[in-house]
């Protein structure tokens, strides 16, 4: 196998070691095509020998999960097409019938690769998660001294501001120079005032981010608090024009905030992959409600725009995403519809506000 096929397989047994089903992983590892694998054993496929694994080290995840009637992990190693000792991690997940008997197994087979490859991400999630934290604190210690400079500089920009009033208007050298220490002045506070916005705006998402119980939400705020953070990224800053129609009087609705802060970011950062892609770059947001629900709907120019089908395993970031928002709004019998055309792409998010709130 290339280091671009799949490292991941799925097997599906009867307890007399019959092959319900096996995922395309199953022949590469086998190298055997997919009707070869029909009416075959799981030793026979993974062991590549004609009886029961009586005499393996290992122990059986089938019979320890038919046994227990709980899922079980294992390390096992199986045989690849050149009879080569391949090691794996192998998840086993019961199906039951209405008498709690187990009558197949479900085995998810995944290279050590794999699960090396997943606990680095958990890593990085785990020190993100602790930067997070770090930066929270550096926040509040950077409050004090940027409060100072705010103060300040306010103060030095009054009285510059009073010297030149004074002055009556000089046009020579003194004058010149008054100018441009007014107008550095005013750089300073503009941006010293900016940066505090920016601080105050991330100690709100973080304390807001971490809630996990259900408060009364004013949306069109929360999206603000979306799009001010995200112009942190230089592309949604500089290459792409924004047109936002977002309606302060949209009625709050009950919910917790990461559902709805994560549903939007979500969305909005695959229509800016989408417009990555388009000599057109435009995204339009806008917000209104009728009597029963609250309508935000997102338009890009991009080229398509990501979908996901009914039953379909998500394989892209931009279909994990979407799948994401569908789970992160069902509490609220919210909606998520996409609509894709050439240049016109518009995700919409429904939410009623008066016949439901948050399911607990």
């Amino acid at each position: 196998m290339t280091d671009t096929e799949s490292t991941e397989g799925v097997i599906v047994i009867n307890p007399d070691y019959g092959v319900v089903y096996t995922s395309p992983f199953l022949s590469q590892l086998a190298g055997l095509k997919k009707e070869e694998l029909q009416h075959k054993s799981c030793f026979q496929i993974l062991r590549q020998q004609e009886s029961p694994c009586e005499e393996v080290t290992q122990q059986c995840p089938l019979k320890e999960v038919i046994a227990s009637g709980r899922p079980f992990r294992s390390l096992q190693h199986y045989l690849n097409a050149d009879k080569e000792e391949v090691p794996f991690s192998m998840d086993c997940y019961p199906l039951k019938n209405e008498d709690g008997k187990v009558i197949q197994v479900v085995g998810i087979l995944k290279t050590i690769n794999e699960c090396n490859k997943e606990k680095s991400q958990l890593g990085r999630i785990h020190r993100y998660a602790a930067m997070g934290e770090l930066f929270h604190g550096i926040a509040h210690n950077l409050n004090t001294p940027l409060s100072a400079i705010m103060a300040r500089g306010e103060m030095l920009l009054e009285r510059l501001r009073k010297i030149r009033e004074e002055s009556g208007g000089r046009e020579d050298a003194f004058g010149s120079q008054l100018d441009k220490n007014l107008r550095d002045a005013e750089v300073v506070v503009a941006n010293a005032t900016k940066l505090s916005d920016i601080i105050k705006n991330m100690m709100h998402k973080g304390i807001q981010e971490g809630e996990e119980n259900p408060q009364m939400l004013n949306l069109i705020y929360l999206l603000k608090e979306e799009l001010q953070f995200l112009e942190s990224d230089m592309k949604f800053k500089h290459e792409i024009k924004k047109n936002y129609f977002l309606d302060d009087s949209l009625p709050y609705i009950k919910g917790v905030y990461s559902h709805f802060s994560q549903s939007f970011t979500n969305i909005i950062r695959n229509a800016m992959e989408s417009i990555e892609q388009s000599e057109v770059k435009e995204l339009s947001i806008t917000s209104k409600y009728d009597k029963n629900n609250i309508y935000i709907e997102v338009r890009d120019t991009g080229i398509k725009a990501e979908k996901i089908t009914q039953g379909h395993q998500p394989l892209t970031l931009g279909e994990m995403r979407l799948t994401q928002v569908r789970e992160l709004l069902q509490p609220y019998n919210a909606e998520l519809k996409i609509r894709s055309k050439s240049h016109d792409n518009l995700y919409t998010i429904r939410i009623p506000y008066k016949e439901i709130g948050y399911k607990t």
